[in-house]
């Protein structure tokens, strides 16, 4: 699997993480319509109209995949050659890791998809908010390494 091809997987797994928070005793997600940009999508469907959190990844709009996209790159990028040349990640990296994960979210995100409590230094987040980027790290890490084979 290449480079391009691990960041596609980590970003659908980001999908399926974000979805997680969602899921309902039904099994089903609690809805969150967005429209789609997609016009090849909107075709298809017959609607611009997209319940992201009952879709998977690959077939959500563009417009929606993109920033799954984006943060995988981000997150891959960080850790790829680390992970293929064995070298070991130690808490301290992944911190520092994790830090620009948020920073690099915030240019992409940080007015128009933020909550207050987002929009600060990686250093004044909450624990809750820095586990959210640590993830990301240990889920492109753990990836990486399961293909590294392959």
């Amino acid at each position: 699997m290449n480079k391009s091809e691990i960041i596609q997987k980590v970003a659908s797994v980001f999908h399926e993480k974000w979805r997680e928070n969602r899921l309902q005793k039904d099994g089903n997600y609690k809805s969150m319509i967005e429209k789609s940009e997609d016009e090849d999508r909107n075709i298809i469907y017959w609607t611009d109209q997209v319940d992201i959190a009952n879709t998977k990844f690959e077939n959500l709009p563009l417009n929606r995949k993109y920033e799954n996209l984006q943060a995988a790159q981000v997150v891959v990028n960080l850790v790829y050659d680390k992970v293929v040349n064995w070298e070991e990640i130690n808490s301290e990296m992944i911190e520092e890791m994790s830090k620009i994960v948020h920073e690099k979210w915030f240019e992409r995100n940080g007015k128009q998809w933020s909550f207050e409590n987002q929009r600060v230094e990686y250093e004044n987040l909450s624990e809750e908010e820095k586990t959210k980027d640590r993830v990301q790290i240990q889920i492109a890490i753990q990836i990486i390494k399961s293909e590294r084979w392959l």
